[in-house]
């Protein structure tokens, strides 16, 4: 289904282009549309030859490189070759620099996620393959075929129009709006790290997992027969759901693991897990809920460990705080990260009948509840035991145990009633310890609130429900998110720091490539703060959505910002083309994309965005300073080599 939907997307986007292209009237169709799908076709072919070769599997990031190629192609294209702002072998040049930069800006992930890391650099050395391949296209079948030869010789023309391009004059002086924008490229590093440490980190994907995971969890005392007439009940609402297609399960005692599969709309939908939640409601003592990711996607939860004197008070107590957590506004789950004690019946004997052993009782009572197999019995190469025990009629209760009879060793029978005390006790099934004190944990799935928040929140309404010396605090899970903080950061800053030396390789001039960054810099800050304010989360979207934007402004920059020194004038114009191009491409997948795609919308949403931005955060910053610290380093330079000595200059 998801592929059929790309594939309806394609057609879509290509029908676009055409009657985009028709409306135009000055463009060669045939030709434009032939390039286009050449380009498609043969992008689509090296990339699953390479996969070939390498025993990989075609997925889903194949399909997203070959649309990162087309986002990378139309940057390129129309910021250099369509207004020829340098010559044939620049243009080779500039695209040998830019096809390497993509998976050099991908590495720097391994800090995050190695699996993940892995699989962006396939991703991101597939675009740059794809980049090229649409370049070689256009160079040698679209401008081959063109009728107007002077297209080959785009050098030719070397002063634009004045009817096409309305500038303004760049006035190189220091100024106070220099100082201002001096002052915000300190400040918005600043506010974008800040953002970064307050979002939520989700660096994981699953883009091609179109099921739905339900967990069911019961008392630990719950037997097999208990769970499974549990699960066919939820079982049995989840198929009258009309969204549902089928659903699978796995029951063990107490726990229940099941895989739903839904009607998948052609139209994106995420209303389908709380419809799933209508349909089963509550099924007490029962704990259901459905999550779309993997176990991975689990680790988002935010754990809480609370702390105590006794295992048997916090058994009793953490419940009631988990019934408490789940009412309040914005929690979506809690979950008990471990297994309630069991209910137990102890029997203590005291039996002083000497012609009866105790271990004889012991065994007596085994028979009677719980069965021995005395033989078994073969039928059809099936082997089934044969299994020995009390009617039902005498199980139903502990209170039965008074009415069975024991034969002792002279043959006579007894009340067994009488050889015991019984009593209920609760077993537990596992004991966690923190700093060597009794200790549980539960996880909340929330999207409302951060850890620190949660905490405070969850320990001001547990104030009541809490023994003494019982406390909630945060479980270590945080502590690794507080390290992946910094990890985070210095991804970002590694990330940039590659753009500045990409800049400086590229321009040969280390100023040059300063006054470069400082631009990129601002505009990035600006939108990666923007994005990770509203949103809150540092998404796979957003991880791959800025190294594609860090490419988009790379391109820009270098294409803009060397007329603005020749002319000393900033190009105001606005290439409609452009835009129009960049909107039929990528507008059907940002509207008729199912679920599964979310990591395409979120991308090339993302692109975008910064697309429009980038007509307007996009500044060329004035550092005239550099010219007078140039100067006096050249001063120092020649009264060292004088000896101190005055030289006539």
């Amino acid at each position: 289904m998801t592929y059929f939907n790309l594939i309806c997307i394609i057609a879509v986007t290509i029908a676009i282009l055409f009657f985009a292209a028709k409306k135009k009237g000055n463009i060669d169709i045939p030709k434009f549309i032939g390039t286009i799908l050449s380009q498609l076709i043969l992008s689509f072919l090296l990339i699953s030859f390479i996969h070939f070769i390498l025993k990989k599997d075609f997925d889903l990031l194949c399909v997203l490189s070959i649309y990162l190629s087309f986002a990378i192609w139309i940057v390129f294209y129309f910021n250099f070759i369509q207004n020829h702002t340098i010559d044939s072998i620049g243009e080779k040049k500039l695209l040998l620099f830019i096809t390497p930069s993509i998976p050099i800006l991908f590495f720097p992930g391994i800090l995050l996620n190695n699996t993940v890391a892995v699989n962006l650099i396939r991703m991101a050395i597939m675009t740059s393959i794809g980049v090229l391949n649409n370049y070689i296209v256009y160079k040698y079948f679209y401008q081959n075929l063109s009728t107007n030869k002077l297209d080959k010789f785009p050098t030719i023309i070397t002063i634009p129009e004045k009817s096409k391009t309305q500038s303004v004059l760049y006035e190189p002086q220091k100024n106070k709006r220099d100082l201002i924008l001096n002052f915000l490229l300190i400040i918005m590093p600043i506010v974008m790290i800040f953002a970064l440490i307050q979002s939520s980190k989700e660096v994981y994907f699953n883009v091609e997992d179109d099921r739905i995971y339900g967990y069911v969890e019961l008392p630990a005392d719950s037997n097999f027969e208990y769970t499974d007439e549990i699960v066919q009940k939820i079982e049995s609402k989840l198929v009258a759901n009309p969204n549902v297609k089928d659903v699978i399960s796995q029951v063990e005692p107490s726990h229940a693991f099941l895989i739903i599969n839904y009607h998948k709309s052609f139209f994106s939908s995420d209303s389908i897990i709380p419809s799933l939640n209508q349909s089963v409601g509550r099924q007490n003592p029962a704990f259901c809920y459905f999550t779309k990711e993997s176990d991975l996607g689990r680790m988002k939860e935010v754990s809480l460990d609370i702390v105590g004197q006794s295992h048997s008070d916090l058994n009793k107590s953490v419940p009631k705080i988990a019934n408490l957590i789940t009412n309040l506004p914005g929690i979506h789950e809690v979950i008990l990260n471990f297994k309630q004690p069991r209910n137990e019946l102890q029997l203590d004997l005291n039996n002083r009948d000497p012609l009866l052993q105790n271990s004889e009782i012991g065994s007596f009572l085994r028979t009677v509840v719980q069965g021995s197999v005395i033989s078994k019995y073969n039928e059809n190469n099936n082997e089934l035991d044969i299994r020995v025990r009390a009617s039902k009629e005498f199980r139903d209760s502990e209170k039965q145990l008074n009415k069975f009879l024991i034969k002792n060793n002279s043959g006579e029978f007894s009340s067994i009633g009488s050889s015991f005390t019984q009593r209920e006790t609760l077993s537990p099934i596992k004991f966690f310890r923190k700093n060597k004190r009794p200790n549980l944990s539960i996880s909340v799935r929330t999207d409302s609130y951060n850890p620190n928040t949660l905490l405070k929140l969850v320990q001001n309404y547990s104030q009541t429900l809490l023994n003494n010396n019982e406390r909630i605090e945060l479980n270590h899970r945080i502590e690794k998110l507080s390290k992946s903080n910094t990890n985070f950061t210095v991804y970002i800053i590694l990330i940039l720091l590659t753009c500045f030396f990409f800049f400086i390789i590229y321009t040969e001039s280390l100023k040059t490539s300063f006054i470069y960054f400082c631009s990129l810099l601002f505009f990035y800050c600006i939108f990666a703060s923007i994005y990770l304010i509203i949103f809150k989360t540092y998404d796979i979207g957003f991880h791959i959505g800025s190294v594609i934007v860090l490419i988009s402004l790379l391109l820009h920059i270098l294409s803009n910002f060397p007329e603005i020194k020749r002319q000393n004038t900033i190009p105001i114009n606005i290439n409609w083309d452009f835009y129009l191009v960049a909107i039929a491409l990528f507008l059907p997948l940002l509207i008729l994309s199912t679920p599964e795609l979310n990591v395409f919308k979120k991308v090339f949403g993302l692109f975008m965005i910064s697309l429009i931005l980038s007509r307007f955060l996009l500044i060329h910053f004035n550092f005239r300073f550099a010219n007078v610290f140039e100067k006096v380093l050249s001063t120092n330079n020649i009264s060292k080599i004088s000896g101190g000595k005055n030289v006539r200059r």
